[in-house]
């Protein structure tokens, strides 16, 4: 599967404090540049107009948003710009964009496995002209500092102004505003999603190396998404299993696509099988690893069964589209039909496609070739008598089986390496061009046979709604299997309970 970008957001309660954190050369051991639109005081009135807007606010329950950050993962390739270069095109890049003011810097993880920017930005945009209001007459100001009405709210029962109030004489100035207020833009849920393509543009505009191109992840699609581990996490180890599981679901996901899957259908699957049921889970038992793992685990032993019937589908359904080209006369009429269809363009981009489209598919029958061994070996271990006299053979099995990860683990690279090579994203990418370049060129042959008065030539063509309906039965199937097993034990359970009696 592709590569994907790792852009997320923070909401800052001190943004002086953070500014100071990521450019502070005693805090970072690893800062390679830091940048800035403004001078530093800028965020200290920023910070004094939010907390002033938030005290105003009056919600002792919520909390204050001085200003926002961006954290931007980058290809560690990226190590060859210059680093001053390099932050300076991500910023002003923001700052043009969408006009706002921002700080940078450039950074390593302790291990210097991330190079990463942090990009903290104003969430207000600053006035041409501070607004300064004049009172129009005494005000009065309650302990907490909020505007009375009257003088005698802020007395005491002896007629003295209680301690901590205040009073404002006429014609002094009362609110001094530098921004203007937060802007929705940036409150919204659209906003993110748009800085990560705009950022993840930006990215393959500067890579050198095809591999290290990003797409930016789909959540309606196919894939699953991998959880990042933060530091000192306490859940490390299950959110490493968790990922185990993902990447499993997204490589055989990249093999349904090249064996002839839809994306769609595979979306759709995801969506009714792992995304409404996990909610559905969670809801019930609440975040239960295990409870997840189980649906993962089942859900990528359907699709498996489904890319076992896709490999096995007819050969010629992934072939070159039958029927060839007729020399086209684009000036040629018959029977005041007009032009005769031209298929030129629509076969020189199949043509472009074909071949990364055959890379992947070759690839991807010796990947599924050693698939099927290492599965009858995993079933040999699993059915061997855990006895002294089989050890000799299931350590044979064993060494057998571990002789296959690294083949495998090859190969799944090659599928990623492939499109990459090729000016591609993903797998994903390929096939689409594929199969839209073909559905092209069939729909031109099939309007040239038609011109020419002759029989429209049969071509494969890839199921659709049926495929569709496969997989929906298979999941059905595995269902009702884990089902049977349970009742199996159950009566199991029960008969041994009776026999000890």
């Amino acid at each position: 599967m592709a590569r994907h970008s790792f852009i997320r957001m923070y909401k800052l309660p001190d943004v002086c404090g953070r500014v100071d954190y990521i450019s502070n050369p005693s805090r970072q051991e690893h800062l390679y540049a830091t940048y800035s639109t403004v001078k530093p005081e800028f965020w200290k009135y920023l910070a004094d107009q939010a907390q002033f807007d938030f005290w105003r606010s009056n919600q002792p329950d919520g909390k204050c948003i001085e200003a926002r950050e961006l954290i931007i993962a980058l290809p560690e390739s990226f190590q060859r710009i210059e680093p001053e270069t390099l932050l300076k095109i991500f910023a002003e890049k923001f700052r043009i964009e969408y006009g706002m003011q921002c700080t940078a810097a450039l950074h390593h993880n302790k291990t210097k496995t991330n190079y990463h920017i942090h990009l903290i930005f104003a969430d207000r945009e600053p006035l041409r002209e501070k607004e300064v209001k004049i009172a129009s007459r005494n005000m009065f100001y309650n302990e907490e500092g909020r505007h009375v009405r009257t003088k005698k709210e802020i007395l005491d029962a002896e007629g003295n102004i209680r301690p901590g109030c205040r009073i404002l004489p006429k014609g002094s100035p009362y609110e001094v505003r530098y921004f203007s207020a937060r802007k929705d833009e940036f409150k919204s849920n659209v906003f993110l999603p748009e800085a990560k393509m705009m950022y993840t543009d930006l990215i393959n505009e500067l890579v050198t190396d095809e591999l290290d191109r990003q797409e930016v992840f789909d959540p309606a699609g196919p894939y699953l998404p991998t959880k990042k581990i933060g530091k000192n996490n306490p859940l490390e180890n299950e959110i490493k299993a968790d990922n185990a599981l993902r990447q499993e679901w997204n490589h055989t996901v990249d093999q349904v696509l090249i064996a002839g899957g839809t994306q769609e259908e595979v979306a759709d699957f995801k969506r009714e099988e792992v995304v409404k049921k996990v909610a559905a889970s969670v809801k019930e038992h609440g975040e239960q690893p295990g409870l997840f793992a189980a649906v993962i685990r089942r859900v990528i032993a359907v699709l498996k069964e489904f890319l076992e019937i896709l490999m096995r589908t007819d050969e010629k359904t992934l072939e070159e589209p039958a029927g060839g080209s007729v020399p086209a006369f684009p000036n040629a009429e018959k029977n005041g039909k007009g032009p005769r269809p031209d298929s030129t363009e629509a076969e020189v981009r199949f043509k472009k496609i074909l071949p990364v489209h055959e890379k992947l598919r070759q690839c991807n029958r010796r990947l599924y070739a050693l698939q099927e061994q290492q599965e009858t070996l995993q079933k040999a271990i699993d059915t061997l008598p855990r006895t002294v006299f089989h050890h000799k053979e299931r350590k044979e099995l064993q060494t057998g089986l571990e002789e296959l990860r690294k083949p495998i683990s090859q190969c799944r690279s090659q599928l990623e390496r492939i499109p990459k090579q090729n000016g591609f994203g993903s797998v994903k990418a390929v096939e689409s061009a594929y199969w839209s370049a073909r559905n092209e060129l069939e729909k031109i042959r099939r309007e040239q046979a038609e011109w020419d008065g002759v029989a429209v030539p049969q071509m494969p063509v890839r199921p659709q709604k049926s495929q569709v309906s496969v997989l929906k039965k298979l999941a059905e199937k595995r269902l009702e299997t884990v089902e049977n097993q349970k009742r199996e034990r159950g009566s199991e359970r029960e008969m041994k309970g009776e026999n000890n009696l």
